[in-house]
């Protein structure tokens, strides 16, 4: 049981090293502006997700063994804690570094999501204003004293005598 639970900790581990790797990629996709390459990445994204959450759900079903057979385990015993109550001194470094290395893993990519994230919103900005500009509106980036957005309608002088 404990085995099974750090191995699932390696297992997310790998998944999320793999997700990390697409963000990395997807930042330069981003600056590229490479829409094609980045649904491709997106595709592979959502599959990697998917191999998180039913990693995550076994990893909460092993949890719950692991509580039910170890005294002293609650909802609230963090992983140091809980490799504290580990049945070997191995189960239990296995379990402290699984943890550990898994926190900062998420940690940084969950930044790079961030950041990516940050990219996403400036071209949608861009695109935005370039179709404004096309359909001869532009919307302020400030809101008017009725709250809403300030759109205004650019005249169109085109000459039809050409």
């Amino acid at each position: 049981m404990w085995n099974t639970f750090a191995a699932t900790l390696d297992e997310l581990y790998r998944q999320y090293e793999k997700i990390r790797a697409i963000q990395e990629r997807k930042r330069g996709v981003l600056v590229a502006l490479d829409m094609a390459a980045l649904e491709k990445l997106t595709i592979e994204e959502d599959f990697l997700a998917k191999a998180v959450q039913e990693l995550e759900k076994q990893r909460l079903i092993q949890l719950a063994e692991i509580a039910k057979a170890t005294p002293g385990v609650t909802h609230d015993t963090n992983m140091e804690e809980l490799a504290l109550l580990a049945p070997s001194e191995t189960v239990h470094r296995s379990i402290l570094e699984a943890s550990r290395r898994l926190s900062i893993l998420v940690k940084e990519t969950k930044e790079m999501s961030e950041a990516n994230s940050l990219l996403i919103e400036g071209a949608l900005i861009a695109v935005n204003r370039q179709l404004g500009k096309i359909g001869g509106a532009v919307v302020d980036p400030v809101y008017g004293n009725t709250g809403g957005e300030q759109v205004r309608h650019l005249k169109k002088n085109l000459d039809y005598k050409a």
